[in-house]
């Protein structure tokens, strides 16, 4: 799949196409197409955000989820883990 645009093919929000679509093919049951779209979407968020950021963790929920649909438990348990640090960053301790 090719996916071109005048934004080019690092900007967030291709990234962000590229996690719809990715969720697309997992609800088909499209799994390998399915990762390699959400390992892409987060390579460019994690690019142009930064490791640490609190927008890479829906791509790394995503990614989580697929695997777990799969029951690669031991895959996606890191990378919840990791979208969970994440959010809980972005929130204050106040929020439920």
């Amino acid at each position: 799949m090719s996916l071109r645009c005048a934004l080019g093919p690092e900007h967030r929000d291709v990234a962000t196409s590229l996690h719809t679509i990715a969720e697309l093919y997992r609800a088909q049951g499209k799994y390998s197409e399915a990762e390699l779209l959400y390992q892409r979407a987060l390579r460019i968020r994690e690019q142009t955000l930064g490791p640490e950021h609190p927008d890479l963790a829906t791509p790394l929920s995503g990614l989580a989820n697929l695997y777990s649909e799969q029951g690669k438990y031991a895959e996606a348990e890191p990378l919840y883990q990791r979208a969970l640090s994440l959010w809980n960053q972005k929130q204050d301790a106040t929020h439920p």
